[in-house]
């Protein structure tokens, strides 16, 4: 990173590509951003990684913490965990080509995720079936696929994180059985291994955000699917161009590809579309997933047993790291349906022992979700509190944003909290001009 960059866990901003016109500050759903000089930009909260300042910018001065795919150019065995809205960005192709395209372009594996949503989709329903016993979690319960979905809960609603079901997301159970089964050996023969996500939005922490002690082993890269489409787009191309039919035999059962079960999960509604659930929602957006939170904060939708939330509109085919249109994409995803057909291919006896045995449950309990995504700053006095409201009967703001804090009471924290100044509200110094 050089010296005009700086960068959160999951974005990085350039100050010379910045113009200051602070579209970012207002998309922000934590209120995380914050512009000085009409350069340089800055968080001071907490950021959790949902991209909606990179899709507002126009300057392109905001990016994802994510690498490009150079990075597989160095010597060591490249593993890649497929999103299926990797599918959905190639319309006509089938998915067995653009998995093949990826070890074209240097991986050495690529897991496909299908068999991964399955096992989700089985635990899912049965924790929702003997919970209509239990009654031991709260209604409804809220799906933690999209991980800014539960970033967003822990900082912004922590009352509801007992709501979040707790079952290991489906990249978590793919990660784990990559790394139990397949990268041992390579490990036994002093082989470096890495695993890339493919990742449609910037959901993945930079390594760099972790301390030494706690980096994942093996090392773990995201890349955007837009930065690797330029490049695999060339070699899906070359093999749709061939006049031979491609057998590859691989050495691991999960490498190969999906059902359209899978594919619809890139859309918004595909991961309940398939559920033995009652009664269930599906949201997506980012103000109508705050919207719906704030209420089941009130109270509300306690008949419904189960939603699906995720932040981007249309699903993850709306994401902000997705090379082509989200429409086009829900079109090559119905597509592949129709050509697929629908069905699950595992047992749900075998899944159920598994279940018996605890091996979906994950052990981020409500606590430990707020402690890593909660907010962290120190909580306000009395005292406090009641300078910002001085503040603003002082300022008598407008939100106008001119200051670099998205609305005006966040300014007014900022300012007790000593990380602003009054002089840098607009409206006090026009006041002060009028005065003189």
């Amino acid at each position: 990173m050089n010296k005009s960059q700086t960068s959160t866990c999951f974005v990085r901003f350039d100050h010379d590509l910045c113009a200051g016109h602070g579209l970012c500050l207002r998309v922000c759903p934590t209120k995380a951003i914050r512009v000085k000089n009409k350069k340089a930009v800055c968080t001071v909260e907490q950021c959790i990684g949902c991209g909606e300042c990179i899709r507002s910018c126009r300057e392109g001065a905001i990016s994802a913490a994510t690498e490009g795919p150079d990075v597989l150019e160095k010597d060591h065995i490249a593993i890649a965990l497929v999103s299926p809205v990797l599918y959905a960005q190639f319309p006509g192709v089938m998915p067995k080509d653009v998995l093949l395209g990826l070890r074209h372009m240097g991986f050495q594996h690529t897991i496909d995720m299908s068999y991964f949503l399955e096992i989700f989709q089985f635990a899912t329903e049965e924790f929702i079936s003997r919970n209509r016993k239990s009654q031991r979690a709260p209604w409804p319960l809220i799906s933690p696929v999209c991980p800014v979905v539960v970033r967003l809960i822990a900082f912004q609603f922590p009352n509801l994180l007992p709501n979040v079901l707790p079952v290991l997301r489906p990249v978590a159970l793919m990660a784990r059985e990559v790394k139990s089964r397949l990268i041992p050996e390579y490990i036994e023969n002093g082989k470096e291994v890495v695993l890339y996500y493919l990742n449609p939005c910037p959901t993945k922490k930079d390594p760099a955000c972790l301390p030494s002690r706690k980096r994942p082993v093996p090392t773990e890269i995201a890349l955007g699917i837009n930065d690797i489409y330029p490049e695999l787009v060339k070699h899906v191309d070359q093999i749709k161009a061939a006049d031979d039919i491609p057998f590859y035999q691989t050495r691991f059962e999960y490498e190969t590809c999906a059902t359209a079960n899978a594919s619809m999960w890139g859309m918004s509604g595909g991961e309940i579309a398939d559920m033995d659930i009652d009664r269930s929602l599906a949201v997506s957006g980012m103000e109508e997933t705050i919207s719906y939170l704030e209420k089941i904060e009130m109270g509300l939708f306690q008949d419904i047993e189960y939603i699906e939330f995720r932040t981007c509109r249309e699903g993850c085919l709306g994401g902000v790291l997705t090379a082509i249109d989200k429409y086009l994409a829900k079109g090559a995803v119905q597509k592949m349906i129709k050509r697929f057909g629908l069905g699950r291919r595992l047992h749900r006896e075998n899944i159920l022992r598994m279940y018996e045995k605890g091996e979906f449950q994950t052990e981020k309990k409500p606590a430990k979700l707020a402690s890593l995504f909660g907010a962290h700053k120190e909580a306000l006095s009395l005292d406090s509190m009641q300078k910002i409201e001085k503040v603003m009967n002082l300022i008598q703001g407008t939100d106008c944003t001119a200051c670099g804090a998205p609305d005006c009471r966040t300014f007014a924290e900022d300012v007790v909290r000593g990380g602003a100044a009054l002089k840098e509200c607009l409206f006090l110094r026009v006041q002060t001009k009028k005065k003189v």
